[in-house]
């Protein structure tokens, strides 16, 4: 009877196909890994890129509406403030909007001292009940219909501000006493405290010199018969948390939120045009002499990958530059508008 054979691999043979699995395996492990980063490197620029266009939409939309509910002429160069980083830091920049629908005024005087006192001839779409300092205003809200109260008393747990402005400069108040009506003349007065009602406090400074203390034109207008009063609708804030890279926004200066993540730097420039029509002289400053030769904001925001440190090989950094012209922006002294004509550019 012949024995079964019972040869099989040998030592060598068994070596040599382990490390052909091992290869294998390694070979796959390899290129796994390098569609794994290709993958995380990828979803990194997708969210910096979102963020980026997120940053880029709201501060588009909020420059265009800038100065959105203050009247013409002077609504124009009063709208956008900034801060201007020191030694490359982050800039901080502040919209001034006031309410679309509520009446604005201009004033015929302004007496100064602690307790301020602004005066004006009562608006046709204002209604006054009573006189002196029992009147009550009111006016329609033509957006919903509303009969609204306009000119009250200051009230801490829910004030409402006024905005007090000329071409080139702003204050914000609240009253602080009865508003006034002479029924004789229609002239209306507001009381205010300039040491503690017209206080916005914020990163924009304690008082309210400071708040719309700028690089360009700061102080208080100049009262005259070309400033005039409305009701504020929102002080638009945007700052840069270095701490955490969030673009973050305000609609009060107190309360903020973050919009877009990977943040890293927000810089403001004007783009300015002075000269003649024969030699218009085109400029982009940081710090322009004159708003009125404002034509439009030039923002640069820098970002980087959300949630990845600079050492990981997934890390990417973008810089991204556009210019806005606000709607509301020197329209009065743009040509190509036919019924603004002049001849001249009135600089």
């Amino acid at each position: 009877m012949r024995a079964t054979d019972e040869s099989g691999f040998s030592l060598l043979e068994l070596l040599l196909a382990a490390l052909l699995t091992v290869g294998l395996l390694g070979a796959v492990f390899a290129i796994t890994g390098k569609h794994q980063q290709v993958f995380v490197t990828e979803s990194g620029v997708t969210d910096l890129n979102q963020n980026v266009r997120i940053a880029a939409d709201f501060l588009t939309r909020d420059i265009q509406s800038a100065g959105m509910g203050l009247a013409r002429p002077n609504a124009c160069f009063a709208a956008i403030y900034y801060i201007n980083g020191a030694g490359g830091a982050p800039d901080q920049v502040m919209i001034v909007n006031g309410d679309p629908y509520a009446p604005t005024v201009y004033i015929n005087s302004q007496a100064g001292g602690a307790s301020s006192i602004f005066s004006f001839v009562k608006s046709s779409d204002v209604t006054v009940t009573g006189s002196g300092s029992s009147a009550q205003f009111t006016y329609t809200d033509q957006h919903n219909l509303q009969v609204k109260n306009l000119y009250e008393v200051y009230a801490a747990a829910n004030p409402k501000y006024y905005i007090c402005y000329d071409d080139t400069k702003a204050v914000v108040f609240a009253l602080t006493g009865a508003s006034q009506y002479d029924d004789a003349t229609q002239t209306i007065q507001l009381t205010h405290d300039t040491s503690n009602a017209m206080n916005r406090g914020g990163i924009f400074g304690t008082t309210i010199d400071q708040l719309f203390s700028t690089p360009v034109d700061a102080g208080q207008p100049t009262y005259n018969e070309t400033n005039e009063i409305a009701v504020l609708g929102s002080l638009i804030g945007y700052r840069v948390n270095q701490a955490t890279n969030e673009l973050e926004r305000t609609e009060d200066l107190n309360n903020w939120y973050t919009i877009a993540r990977g943040i890293t730097n927000l810089q403001i420039q004007y783009r300015t045009v002075t000269g003649t029509t024969a030699n218009p002289i085109n400029n982009v400053d940081e710090q322009p002499l004159d708003r009125k030769s404002i034509r439009s904001a030039i923002i640069t925001i820098s970002a980087q990958t959300p949630d990845l440190s600079a050492a990981d090989k997934g890390f990417r950094q973008s810089i991204q530059a556009f210019e806005v012209a606000p709607r509301n922006l020197n329209l009065l002294r743009n040509n190509n508008l036919t019924g603004n004509a002049k001849g001249a550019w009135d600089f």
